[in-house]
C-alpha cells in the first residue's frame, strides 16, 4: 500500500469495527475491502465484496434499507448510481472522479487506490450522518433497555420464590427439583440481561474516534481496528494546511517505543 493510503484505509478499517454489525459488515470483509481497492488497478472485474457495501451503504443513505443487495460482479448500475448520488448530494468530488465513474465499471477500475477510497470513505460518512441510522440506533437501544427491565424483574421474583422455598424447607433446598428449575431460570435471566446490557453499551460507543492527544502536527491514535502484535497507539503526523490531501504520515511502534509514547501521553 503506498503510503499516502495508509490513513484512508485506516479509517475505513475503524469505521468497519464501529459500525460493522449495524451495517451487516461480516468478519473478514474490511480487510478484503482494503486488498481489493488497494490492489492491482488492471483486474478484469470489481470484486462482488466492494460492489456490495458501495450499494448497501447508499441503500442506507437514500431509503434506510439495511438488507444486503446482491448486484451482478460484472455489472455497473451500483457504479452509475453512486456517480448520480454524488452529483446531486453535497458530497465534494473532483469532477474527473466524476468523469470516471460516468463510464461504469472501466472508469471505476481506472481511478486510483486514493481515490477510490476517498470515494468509499464519504459514503460511510453519509451513511454515518443520515438520520436512519440514529432511528435505527434508537430503536435498538429502546428494545435494549426494554430486555433488561424484563429480565432485572423476572430474577428479582425467583431470588424471592427461591428465599421462600428456602425458608419453607428450612434452608435445604439442594437437590430440590423445582429449586434446581428456579436456579437456571435465575441464571438465564442473567445472561438476558448481561446480553442487551452489552448490546446498550456497544450502540452507546457508536462514536466517531477521536485521538487520544494532539500536538502541532502530531496525534496519537490507539483504534482497536488496526491490529498489531506490538503496537496499540499508531502516531500520525499531518499538515495542518493539507488536512484533506491525503498527506499524512502515519507510524507504528516497537514494544519498547510504545511504552515512552505511553508514559509521553500520561504526562502531557
Amino acid at each position: 500500500m503506498q503510503p499516502e493510503d495508509v490513513g484512508a484505509a485506516i479509517q475505513f478499517l475503524e469505521f468497519c469495527r464501529s459500525f460493522g454489525e449495524i451495517f451487516q459488515i461480516r468478519k473478514g470483509q474490511s480487510e478484503k475491502i482494503v486488498k481489493d481497492i488497494t490492489g492491482d488497478r488492471q483486474l478484469r472485474e470489481v470484486s462482488s465484496v466492494v460492489a456490495e457495501l458501495h450499494a448497501n451503504l447508499l441503500s442506507v443513505i437514500e431509503n434506510g434499507n439495511y438488507k444486503p443487495l446482491k448486484y451482478p460482479r460484472h455489472g455497473d448500475a451500483w457504479i452509475r448510481k453512486l456517480r448520480k448520488y454524488i452529483t446531486d448530494s453535497t458530497l465534494h468530488a473532483k469532477d474527473f472522479i466524476l468523469e470516471y465513474l460516468s463510464h461504469g465499471l472501466s472508469g471505476y477500475k481506472n481511478l486510483s487506490p486514493s481515490h477510490k477510497l476517498d470515494v468509499l470513505n464519504s459514503l460511510c460518512d453519509e451513511a454515518l450522518s443520515s438520520e436512519k441510522l440514529k432511528t435505527r440506533i434508537e430503536a435498538r437501544e429502546c428494545v435494549a433497555r426494554q430486555k433488561i427491565r424484563a429480565a432485572t424483574e423476572k430474577e428479582k421474583e425467583l431470588k424471592e420464590r427461591q428465599n421462600d422455598m428456602a425458608k419453607t424447607m428450612g434452608g435445604e433446598i439442594a437437590g430440590n427439583d423445582e429449586a434446581n428449575n428456579i436456579f437456571c431460570q435465575i441464571k438465564e435471566a442473567k445472561e438476558v440481561k448481561q446480553a442487551a446490557m452489552n448490546e446498550l453499551e456497544e450502540l452507546g460507543c457508536v462514536l466517531r474516534s477521536t485521538p487520544v492527544m494532539v500536538d502541532k502536527g502530531v496525534a496519537y491514535w490507539k483504534l482497536d481496528g488496526y491490529c498489531n502484535n506490538n503496537t496499540n497507539i499508531l502516531r500520525q503526523e499531518f499538515d495542518n494546511e493539507a488536512t484533506m490531501k491525503n498527506q499524512d504520515k502515519w507510524f507504528m511502534f516497537s514494544e519498547d517505543e510504545q511504552k515512552v509514547v505511553e508514559n509521553h501521553v500520561t504526562t502531557r
